[in-house]
């Protein structure tokens, strides 16, 4: 099976920013997957104030948002993620849009051969095709970094679903 890190197209370069996101929800307790401290209860924030916002599908900063539309696609292949519902409201248009921030499970499937920097970030990441049976949406145990990762199935369905704003990166696996 194939495996991709699913991340926002920096292409699209006129993307709604949420606004003080980052006060509401802390990056520490997503990447550590602190799921009482997150809770499962809605947030809303505005959007920065421009002519023209694209909603795309994946925003990454402050922290990783997925659309509604892509959240229905991981609900076919879910296992038990977590999600926090987060409201985008764009008040020159009078808009809102449904994001989520997605915590899925966390796996031990770092391969002998992925090679980290001197910080402790990763180098070179390569997934244990052992550890991986049946995981379709996941994050990595044992990086700093948050990444979800995401099988080919995961990556055909959102194709098919007329995305906008998603870039896949390969990932090794051995």
């Amino acid at each position: 099976m194939e495996y991709f890190i699913i991340l926002q197209d920096d292409r699209v370069i006129n993307y709604a920013e949420p606004l003080g996101l980052s006060k509401l929800i802390n990056k520490d307790q997503v990447k550590n997957a602190d799921l009482e401290a997150l809770n499962t209860d809605p947030v809303m924030v505005h959007v920065k104030d421009k002519d023209e916002s694209e909603f795309i599908d994946v925003i990454e900063k402050p922290v990783l948002l997925i659309s509604d539309k892509i959240k229905q696609v991981f609900d076919v292949f879910g296992n038990g993620e977590f999600y926090k519902p987060v409201v985008l409201g764009d008040p020159k248009h009078m808009d809102t849009h449904l994001y989520h921030l997605i915590i899925p499970n966390k796996v031990e499937c770092l391969s002998k051969l992925s090679e980290f920097n001197p910080d402790g970030t990763i180098k070179r990441l390569v997934l244990d095709r052992s550890k991986l049976f049946g995981e379709h949406i996941f994050s990595v145990n044992g990086i700093r970094e948050y990444f979800i990762i995401v099988d080919l199935d995961v990556v055909e369905s959102i194709i098919r679903s007329d995305y906008l704003g998603i870039k896949f990166k390969s990932v090794e696996v051995d």
